[in-house]
Formats: structure tokens, sequence, C-alpha cells
């Protein structure tokens, strides 16, 4: 098809085909959307121009019409640069337009035109490839791109730079014309022309000026907040400390010299902070001078890392894996300082991900850029600053209190007074803010123990540290120290009730909030705070819409990319906290829908939450089900379910830490929370769901030694002989902190030293055994606990009547009875007297015991709670639990206080195992005064039973931790008596019975038993041993350097401690020759960690503690944690103990009558029951006790023993069931 033109002149010709080159532009389709011709039409109408263009030449040279044509080819061909992206049409394009320009024939408007055209293609890559906005990633592309535009065009950059003068003029005679270049480019240009004056010249000094003018805002907002904004706070640091530098007078970096370094490889500087750059005059060498690529793109890789660690999200975790790979890797040319970059890197990572495996890599990396730089390097330095914060980080992403114990022995060894970090600071960007924030940390961590111990003086001295930290800071991290004073203060006013600490709480926090200048990198995280701030000013200024303003504020943050792995999950905890204050204040309902909407969805988001905040907001929902439960019943259900998700968590943290003190630590939120969500559970008529919520709360600790107990066997099973190995070597916590090698931690001297091997978290060890054994789906996992038939089977091999789970009551409701009785169905027993109001005998039990001491006023008060206690116990528990249970009759009649002739054999004893929660386990429920119910009809026969008895003359009472540890209990065997006794005697100063207590079971019961400790009265051939409690351990069978396994008894006579830290309650035993007194203490620390010899669940003693406070606990009731449940646990079958300091005597006569027992062939528990029942029967009706020295038969006819202070201290655990379960103790045979 002929067109128009044919045959038409050269001039139509081309004046049709510029027509037909309308709306082309040379712009990107990331910039603007094609227009003109485009593809095949395009290169056509391209070949066309050219030669047009080549007739003109040689016919009409100076037609205007041939510029316009050149301008127009020009565009063309700029066109499909943009859409191609060959760099050869862009050099032709630029040709072709400056020429049209140039010849001074185009028209204006073409002239014009063309100067744009111009100008977007001298810019290039700038506007081909975008870098994004504030909230998308530059990546390493457009970190390279950035790079490229920074270079000159001889270096292999893009030649913006020297196209930067062309470029402005364009700009100027563009102006202000529609689509002209907005002021902020123009002043963006203007820097560009300085920068290649910078660059050209290698000036280090420029830079720095230029980068404190570009952070000044200078050039507008527009350059801080895309990805330049991003390099610039990379920069700023450094910037600052040589600008600082050369204003003091001091020396200016070397640029030659630094360039030298790069190109050679030599390391250079170490780099500070993650907000630090290397020297910046490297950066200038390595832009000015012609070096390699791989040293461009491994300052490329440098910086990447550093931006990302200044604005989480610039890279992809598949990019920063993909740069630690090459920065740690000497290999690729890696030198130390990339490997402490890398580490960094890897630090960031293992905080975005939860990952373990990054900590770890980030420990191996400093670990080789140490060797390789030496350790008086400054690397050596930086490195271990960064360790503490690695530790930290792997234990707030799912690690264990090893990593932050460690982290604390490092910061005690780094900040010791006169040396440490603070001595030997280099003179780097970044030191300064790294001391002080080790600073901060260790002021958080004695902090932290100081709010456990309730220790008021301490932390306001710790007011102090923080305030000198904050007058000291006047950089990025000085919002730290602002926001552990208001931690501080919050706390200081929950432990005192001051407003005044309140008020400073919340102004310290808001300070650390609205501070200027935090590093980007943790703003999101203190934006979280907005809703915790603003609802705890709350309660010193209600308002509701302050409260839904901070909960707007950091719902905000749910938008961003996390900087931690858990970071939603914790933003929407706290959102569920100020929502719950908001349902305070106003009780609407739909407050607590969407309390429970907002919790609901991080379920899909608690895959990558630690522990404690995973069961933390899976807490919060179950709460919120609770609650909403008032309004409507069917949430009840769903509340328990998500408590058991919150407990059965907080059980696996518990198995991740080694050792009883770390376990406990984690251990305390459960067992409140179980009692909370059993009494859901019973009051929704699930009482199924009651028991398995105690379970999965109680004892947590005795259940995570449990299964570590057999972790190693396990591992070894599956083919794992090495980490068995390690698992049986492991040390408990409390040798690990500081080592030999002059205090310095393992750590430090795995990392900074010269040991061999990889460094290693504190916590891999446990997190790689316990994720091996992971049971898969279908299987059972050690850890789990029994379930209702379980213990329901359990309590009939051991022949008790029932176990019994004593619930108080929560808030305002009922306590209640679980009852798993053999033969019959679960079922639970509401008891008013367990509420909150009906338990005022045990409160004011409490108070007595808190304040009892020797003066005689307050022992008296003392006595007297403990007899209105007891008569509390029999109305409010006992003598309903008897009614429910249809035991009084039996009781009485095997008792011999039913009255009447007997006819017929004695019934069995009733038997029931006590599980009380809560602070019921201070009761002692055989003291529990019972009224007698009138005798059923039986004729004119008088009726002759007691009024009142006590619970122990009605029935065998014995206690368990939990129904898992009851199940052991049963489990396991008595030993024979052939296997022989040991009686230990450490009496202290004032237990003046001990040794003759001692002695008369020797003499009477035991001739041929095994005698430790000190017997003063006696000449004894050979002298017995100290009674250590290494000896104590192997007389239970544990402990180095037994192999005969354990005795079938030992007495232990000596003092017992209930400490406020119940792993510190111990017993108070002999101590080596020449050790200090505190060798003789054995723990139930120790007791729970030290290994047996024998295997677990075989056959265990009868060990007596006729010690005083051995089955008590001031706090962590539910823990169960006292001497006598960690004997019980797995050392003992049998244990007896006491709740309270029992007078000499008394325990001495109620201990002689126990053996005697014993002696007649009861079981222990039995056995107690009747040294119980002999101590309250009259003088006259007391059996004979052949072991009775005559001084304690004569205190035993003068005192009156049947007060409970007398007797009812000792109690039992273990095996519950009669004697013929396993063996008894008894006989004569000695410690081997």
């Amino acid at each position: 098809m002929l067109s128009d033109t044919d045959g038409a002149g050269p001039r139509e010709r081309a004046a049709d085909a510029i027509r037909r080159t309308a709306g082309a532009r040379a712009l990107p389709a990331a910039v603007a959307e094609p227009a003109g011709p485009q593809g095949a039409e395009r290169d056509a109408l391209i070949s066309e121009l050219a030669a047009l263009i080549g007739e003109f030449e040689s016919g009409m040279p100076d037609d205007p019409l041939r510029q316009a044509m050149t301008a127009r080819l020009g565009t063309l061909t700029g066109a499909r640069w943009a859409a191609d992206g060959e760099e050869a049409d862009r050099h032709e394009a630029i040709r072709l337009l400056r020429e049209a320009r140039a010849s001074g024939l185009l028209a204006p408007d073409d002239q014009l035109g063309a100067a744009r055209e111009l100008v977007t293609l001298l810019l290039g890559p700038a506007v081909r490839t975008p870098l994004g906005g504030p909230d998308h990633e530059i990546g390493l592309d457009g970190l390279s791109l950035l790079m490229q535009l920074g270079r000159p065009e001889r270096l292999g950059g893009a030649g913006i730079i020297e196209a930067v003068p062309e470029i402005g003029r364009l700009a100027e005679e563009i102006g202000g014309q529609t689509g002209g270049i907005p002021p902020e480019a123009l002043r963006g240009l203007s820097m560009m022309s300085e920068y290649a004056a910078v660059v050209d010249g290698g000036d280090a000094q420029g830079l720095m000026a230029m980068c404190q003018a570009m952070l000044a805002g200078d050039l507008g907002p527009a350059v801080a907040s895309g990805p330049m904004g991003s390099v610039l706070r990379t920069m700023a640091p450094l910037a600052q400390h040589y600008a600082q530098q050369l204003s003091d007078g001091g020396p200016a970096p070397d640029a030659a010299d630094e360039g030298a370094a790069v190109v050679s490889g030599r390391p250079g500087a170490a780099p500070g902070l993650p907000s630090g750059l290397p020297e910046l005059s490297s950066a200038v060498s390595a832009l000015s001078a012609p070096e390699s690529a791989d040293t461009i793109d491994n300052w490329r890789d440098s910086l990447a890392l550093f931006i990302e660690m200044n604005r989480p999200g610039a890279l992809s975790k598949q990019e920063i894996a993909e740069l630690m790979g090459r920065l740690g890797d000497s290999g690729q040319g890696a030198d130390p300082g990339d490997q402490v970059m890398a580490a960094f890197g890897a630090m960031g990572l293992g905080m975005r991900t939860g990952s373990p495996e990054h900590f770890q890599e980030s420990l191996r990396l400093i670990r080789e850029a140490v060797a390789a730089s030496g350790p008086d390097d400054t690397l050596a330095w930086m490195a271990r600053g960064m360790l503490p914060g690695i530790l930290i980080g792997a234990m707030m992403t799912g690690g264990s209190l090893q990593d932050l114990q460690e982290a604390r022995a490092l910061l005690d060894e780094s900040l010791l007074p006169g040396g440490g970090l603070a001595a030997n600071m280099p003179d780097l960007p970044g030191s300064a803010e790294l001391l002080m924030v080790s600073r901060c940390l260790q002021i958080q961590m004695r902090a932290t123990e100081a709010i456990e111990a309730g220790d008021v003086e301490t932390l306001e001295a710790h007011v102090g540290d923080l305030l000198d930290l904050v007058d000291d800071s006047d950089d990025e991290w000085s919002f730290l120290p602002l926001f552990e004073l208001g931690v501080v203060h919050l706390a200081l006013a929950s432990l005192t009730g001051s407003v005044d600490s309140l008020r400073s709480a919340v102004h310290y926090q808001e300070q650390a909030l609205t501070g200027p200048g935090a590093p980007q990198s943790v703003q999101p995280l203190l934006d979280m705070g907005w809703a915790p701030l603003l609802t705890l000013n709350s309660y010193l200024e209600p308002s509701v819409d302050r409260i839904q303003e901070g909960i707007r504020r950091t719902r905000a943050t749910l938008r961003g990319v996390p900087v931690m792995a858990d970071q939603r999950v914790r933003a929407r905890s706290a959102i569920g906290l100020a929502l719950d204050a908001v349902y305070g204040l106003t009780g609407d309902p739909s407050v607590l829908d969407e309390m429970i909407t907002e919790l609901e969805c991080t379920e899909e988001e608690l895959g990558q939450a630690s522990g404690a905040s995973a069961a933390a907001v899976h807490w919060q929902l179950a709460d919120a089900y609770g609650r909403r439960a008032a309004h409507e019943g069917a949430d009840l259900a769903r509340a328990v379910e998500c408590a058991r998700n919150s407990l059965r968590t907080t059980a696996d943290d518990v198995l991740l830490q080694q050792g009883v003190q770390h376990g406990l630590q984690v251990a305390r939120t459960g067992a409140s929370r179980a009692l909370a969500a059993a009494g859901w559970a019973v009051h929704a008529g699930r009482p199924e769901d009651a028991v398995a919520c105690l379970e999965e709360g109680r004892a947590l600790v005795l259940g995570a030694a449990a299964v570590s107990a057999t972790v190693a066997e396990r591992l070894a099973e599956r083919g794992e002989h090495e980490l068995a190995g390690r698992w049986r070597r492991d040390a408990p916590p409390a040798a690990t902190a500081l080592r030999a090698r002059g205090g310095r931690s393992e750590l430090a001297e795995s990392v900074l030293g010269t040991s061999f091997g990889s460094p290693e978290l504190p916590s891999a060890l446990r997190r790689r055994a316990l994720e091996l054994l992971r049971p898969a789906d279908g299987e059972d996992a050690p850890a789990r606990i029994p379930d209702v038939p379980e213990l329901i089977a359990a309590a009939g091999r051991a022949g008790i009547d029932a176990l019994v789970y004593l619930l108080p009551g929560q808030g305002g409701g009922d306590g209640s009875a679980v009852l798993l009785v053999p033969g019959q169905p679960l079922r639970s027993l509401p008891l008013p007297g367990l509420s909150a109001g009906g338990r005022a005998p045990l409160d004011g039990y409490l108070e007595a015991a808190a304040q009892h001491a020797t003066a005689r006023r307050r022992q008296q008060r003392w006595e007297a709670a403990l007899d209105a206690l007891c008569v509390w116990a029999g109305e409010a528990v006992m003598a309903p639990v008897f009614d429910e249970l249809a035991l009084w009759e039996r009781g009485l009649a095997e008792s011999g206080l039913a009255g009447g002739p007997a006819s017929g054999p004695a019934p069995r004893p009733v038997r029931l195992t006590l599980i009380a929660c809560g602070n019921l386990g201070v009761v002692p429920w055989q003291a529990a005064l019972l009224t007698v119910p009138p005798a059923p009809a039986h004729g004119p026969a008088p009726d002759t039973r007691p009024t009142t008895v006590r619970a122990c003359e009605l029935a065998v009472l014995s206690y368990a931790a939990s129904g898992r540890e009851f199940a052991r209990s049963v489990g396991r065997d008595r030993l024979p008596a052939d296997r022989g006794q040991a009686l230990v005697c450490v009496p202290g100063w004032d237990l003046e019975s001990a040794e003759g207590e001692v002695l008369a079971l020797a003499d009477t019961y035991y001739p041929d038993a095994a005698l430790y400790g000190s017997l003063m009265t006696r000449d004894l051939t050979p002298v017995p041993p100290e009674g250590t409690p290494d000896e104590v351990l192997a007389l239970l069978g544990a402990g180095p350097g037994r192999n005969t396994g354990p005795v079938a008894l030992v007495h232990l006579a000596c003092h017992g401690m209930a400490g406020s830290d119940p792993t510190a309650s111990a017993l108070e035993l002999g101590w080596p020759e020449g050790a200090e007194p505190e060798a003789g203490r054995l723990t139930v620390t120790t007791l729970l960690d030290t290994p047996l010899d024998r295997t677990e669940g075989t056959g265990g003693p009868l060990v007596v503690l006729s010690a005083c406070e051995t089955d008590l606990s001031a706090r962590d009731h539910d823990e169960a944690l006292t001497l006598t449940t960690a004997l019980a646990h797995r050392l003992a079958a049998d244990v007896v103990g006491s709740r309270w300091a029992v007078p000499d005597v008394a325990s001495s006569v109620l201990m002689t009558v126990f053996h005697d027992r014993l002696g007649a062939g009861l079981a222990p528990p039995d056995a107690l029951r009747a040294a119980q029942r002999w101590m309250l029967a009259p003088p006259g009706r007391r059996d004979p006790v052949r072991g009775l020295t005559a001084e304690l038969r004569r205190a035993a006819d003068e005192l009156d023993l049947s007060v409970p202070f007398a007797w009812a201290a000792f109690i039992h655990q273990g095996n519950p069931g009669p004697s013929g379960h396993g063996g008894a103790p008894g006989g004569n045979r000695p410690a081997p």
C-alpha cells in the first residue's frame, strides 16, 4: 500500500516522519507509560529517519528539518534504550541530541524538548531503575546502582558524575517550564557537582562536610526519606566523628594510605556500631581510584549490611544471607573487618528470623576475625562488646536463661571498675555508644534480680546509676537509659505503692519514646511502647481516648518490617493489654470482643515467637475468654483450651532451661495460671480439664528434671552418642558463669582466647538435644502429663481411697476439691470455705508465720493462728471430703473411735493423697480438726464416739507435688531392709536431743547402722565421717564415688532451712575439714541436679528428715520445691519432712515412736500416722515404746504433746501404699 508521501520530495517525507514520532519519549516504563511508536514500528521509523538525514546531509545540510529529524531520531533511539536497556542506544541518543541542540537550528519548543530528553538520558540508570521509597527494599541491585551512580565513568561508573555540569545547565534552561526539574532536584544536582569535585580530588574532608550538610537537611526532606537517606544515616556517625576530630585539630584520615589498605586487602579500622561505616577515606579511595571489581563489590556488601541495620527491610533475608556468606569467607578475600560486619549481619538476621543458627554463626565469625587480627586488635574490643548482645538476642528469640546468665557474666567481667571495655576503648565511631549500651544492659539485669527479690534499696541505687548515664549520653542511643529508668520506677511503684514512682515511670518512658534521633532500626520497637505507656498513664489520669491513641500508634508498627521475629506478637500483646484497660474503665463487652479478635490474629504468627511471648499471648486470650464467659457462658471451654496452650508452652520453656534455678524462674507464671484455668474448667463442668490444667502448670521444674534425667539414654538409643556424652558432662549453671583462666568466662575464652573448637551458645546443647527428641505426630512425649484414667489406675495400684486436688477459689468464686477415686467417675466438690473470703484463717496463719520468732508473744500468736487454721481445715475441707467419699464410718471404725464394741476384723485404713494447690500447700491437713457426725441409729446404746477428731486419726494422709509426681512415687518400690541403714547427726548449736535420738535409734532399732556426723557423747572407733553433702548423696545412690546403690533408710538429725527462694532451701550437714560451713549445705538445687548412678524408677530408700522446715517453701507453693519433694522426686521411695521448727524434745519423741512403728512392720505413711496418734493420746493411754530414753519418757509424760505445734509439722511424701508394696525398711544391716 502506498503512503500519502509516496513520490513526494525529501522535505515532505521528512515532515511526515517527524509527525509520526509524536509522543515518543526516552522515559523508562518505571517512570511513565510508553507512548509514541513502539517495537517494530519504532525501529522502522529509526531506519527511515537515518536514511532521510543522509539525504539531507548530501543535498540540504543547512536545512532546519535535518536537525529536527536528528533530534527526533535521538528521542526514538532513547525510547528504544528505555525499553531494551542497551547502553549503546543511550550513548547514541545523547550524541544525536547534543548535535541537534548545538546546531542552533532547532525551533524553541524542539530545543526545550531535546533538553528534557537529554537530561533523562544523561541520568541514565538513575531513572531506568527506581530505588523505591522509604518502605521498600533497596536490595543489592539498588545499592549497586547507587554506587555506580557515584563513580566516575572511567572507573566503571554510569558517567553521571562527569555529566553533572551539563545536567545543571540543561536544568537551568528548562527552568520552571512544564515538565521542568523541581527545585529540590536542582539542589541535588548542585550537590552532585560538589560530590564530583570531592571524589575526583580524593577529598575525604570534603566528603565529611557534605554528609553533615545533607544530614542537616540542606537538601530538603526528599533526600532523607528514600534510599539515599538510608545511606546518609549509615554514614552519619562516622562523618560526625571525623568532623569533630578535624574541628579539634586532630589528624584527618589519610585517603591514600587507607586506599592502599583497601587495595592490598589489609584490614582497615574496625567498624563501630551497626550505624557506623568503614573509614570514609577508604570509601573515597574506592570511588576515586581504579580498583578491582572485587574490592568495589566488597565495599558495596559492607555498606549494604550497614544500611540494613539502620533501615531493617532494605535487604531481603536471602540477600542478607548471601552477603554474610561473602563477607564471612576469608577464602573469598574477606578480611577480619568484613567478618565482624558479617557477624553483625548474622546477629540481625537471627533477631529477624528467631533462628539460633544465625547467632551461632555470629560467634564463629567473631572468633575467626579475632584469630586473624590478634587479641590486642581493636576488633577484639568490638567483639568483646558484641558478645553479650548476641547472647541476649539468642535468649529473646527462643534461647534459655543460660544465654542470659553468660551475658551477665561477660558484662560483669567487661565492666569491672578501672578495666575492661572502659579502660581500653578505641577511638572509633560507635565505641562510646557500645559502652553505654553495655552498662544499660548490666543495670537492667541487676535490676531484674532486685525486682525478683523485692529489693527496693538496690532499685533506688540503680536509679542514680541510670541518671548518670543519661547525663553522659547525647547520642542516638540515649533513649535506652531513659527507658530503663521508666522500668525501674515502675518496679518501685509496684513494690512500694508510690504514686510518685508511677509518675516518674510514665515521665521517663515518654521521654524515651519521644526523644529525637533514635536509630531507625529500633524505632518500631520504641513505637510499640505507646499502648503500654498511655495505658500506664491512665492509672494516673484515666482517659479512654489516650489509651486508644496509644493503641493506634502501636498498631501502626504492624505494617513495617519486623526487627524481631516475634515483634508482631509483642505488639498485639501490648494492644491486648491496652484494650484490657479500656474494658476496665468502660465495662463495655464489645471491647472484650475487639481484644479477642486482636489476639486471635497472633495465632498465625506464634510460630516465630519465643516461649515466653507465646505463653503470654495464649494466656491473654484465655483470660479474655474467661471474662467474656460472664456474658457468654460458651467461652469457658475456649478459655480452658487457650490456657492449656499457654501452660504447655511454659512447660516446654522450663524444659529448655538448665538447672533448677533457671527452670523455676520460667515456671513461676505457670502455677497461678493453672489454678485460674482449673477453676474455669470446674465451673464449666469439665473436671478432666481441671486436672490437665493443674498437671500442666504445677511442679514444672520437677517434671523437667524427670525428662532431663532420661535424655542421654534416649539420645544414645537414636545413635547420637557424642551428644549423649555431652549431655551427661554438661555442668549445672552455677559452675559455668566464670571459669579459671583469670576469671574469663568460658564463652569469652572460646571466642577471644586460644582454646580449640567452635564457640557455642550456652543453650545450644539443650536446644539441639530436645529438638532431636521432639516426638513426631502420634508419639508420646516423655514430658507428657498423665491423664485422669492413668492417675486413677495409679491410685488403685497404691491402694488409696482417693487422690484429692484442693483448689483455692479464684476471684470471688468458691474453691473445690477434684476427686479421683479408683473405680468411680471423676468428680468435683464445691468448697465455699476455699473462696477468698472463706480462707481468712489461712491468711491469718500466713501473716502470723511471717512474723514468727522466738519472742514469746509472737510464738503464742502463731500457735493460736495454727489452732484456728486446723479448725478451718476440718470444717471447710476435710469434713466435706469425708462426707462426699462416705468415709466417716470406716475411718472411725478402723481407728477404734466409732464407739461400742468392735464387730469383726478392723477395716483397712482410709488412705488419701492430697495435692494442695496454691498456698493451701502450707496447711497441715493431717491436723485438721473435724466435728464427728452423729452415729447412725443403733438402738438404745449410748453414742460414745468423740465430738472432734484430727484428720490423721481417721486416715493415712500422704502428699504429692503433682499427679505426675504421685504416679512416679507409686511406681517406685521400697528397698528391702537388708540394704542397710545410715543415721546422720549434725546437731548444730541448739539441737540438744539430736545426738541422743540418733544413738537411741542405733542402740534399739539399728545396731549395725552406719553412723555419720558429730557424736560427742560416745567414743566411737573408727570416728564417724562428717556427714557431708557428698556422703549423704552417696547414701542415696547419687553423686560421684558411689557404685553400691542406695541404702534402705537414711535418718538425718540436723537443721533444715527454707530459703526465700526454694532452690536455696538446704539441709545443714557436715563440712569437710578446712572448708567453710557453706560447704555443708545440701540444697534443693543440688538434689535435683546431681546425677544418679542407678536407673530412674528403681527402688529407693526411706529418708527421714527430723530437721525443721524441710517441707516448707516461702513462695512458689505450686512448684512444690522443698527438700522433701526434691528427695521424693527421684532419690527416695518415701520421705518424712517437717513444715516448721518443732521443739527439740517433741521431735525426738515423735521420731523414736515413728521408728518403733517401722520396726513393727508398718509402712512409712502408716508409721508416721501411728506416731502422731501416739502424740495425741493421753499419757496413760500410750503404748510403750522401747526406744524412748528415760529422759524422753519423762518429757512425754510431763509435756502436752497433743498440741499441733508439737507433732503436726511432719508429713509424708512418696509411695502412699501400705506395707508390702515393694518391701519395707527396718532390720539392722549397716550401710555398705
